[in-house]
């Protein structure tokens, strides 16, 4: 089927289902993102697509190009079914959540790095010992629960929002020394607390 030819019902139809899949499939796998964008859902729809002809009727072959089912989108966003933000699509109730237990692993994995002030462990530590997979933790860095100052070093947002409001009262130009001493910390920490802070403070 060429590009700029209409597009059978049965293709519309089956395409819609597997786009829909693709969707749901990519919430479950980052369940604190809301929306994702076009190119990508039609590469993981792609992707899942069975290798071989099937006789199972819901493994028929979809013969439709990326541009067409990129049409198909558009249909279900006139439809009402997916919502379109710039060239990212989601489901109309889509909301980041995660499972009862998940949400309890978070808690106690934003708690330990809490609790450990300054010198926070390395949060994919943490998150192995508490069986939380690395990409939810790169999840929490994208929505700002997690501050990530350099590698192996992450504070939970309230943590890092204590932390600059102690800088702040020290001067507008703080050496890490003093920021060492100040929290406590080892250098290493100190130096990419005080770059991040300079960064968020636009001081060079």
């Amino acid at each position: 089927m060429g590009p700029d030819e209409p597009i059978e019902a049965t293709q519309r139809q089956r395409a819609e289902r597997r786009l829909l899949t693709s969707l749901r499939r990519h919430h479950r796998r980052v369940p604190l993102g809301t929306d994702v964008r076009v190119d990508t859902l039609i590469a993981e729809l792609r992707a899942a697509e069975p290798k071989r002809p099937s006789r199972h009727r819901g493994a028929a072959r979809l013969t439709l190009s990326d541009a067409q089912l990129r049409e198909v989108v558009d249909g279900l966003v006139a439809a009402g079914t997916l919502v379109r933000r710039g060239h990212r699509v989601r489901l109309p109730d889509r909301a980041p959540r995660l499972d009862g237990q998940m949400q309890t692993r978070v808690a106690e994995l934003l708690g330990t790095l809490r609790e450990a002030g300054s010198t926070p462990p390395r949060a994919e530590s943490v998150a192995g010992r508490l069986g939380i997979p690395l990409a939810l933790v790169d999840q929490l860095r994208a929505v700002g629960e997690l501050v990530n100052l350099a590698p192996g070093i992450d504070f939970p947002a309230a943590t890092w929002g204590e932390i600059s409001e102690r800088l702040d009262r020290l001067g507008p130009a703080p050496s890490v020394r003093l920021v060492r001493d100040e929290l406590a910390t080892t250098r290493r920490h100190a130096e990419a607390i005080l770059r991040r802070f300079r960064d968020t403070r636009g001081v060079e």
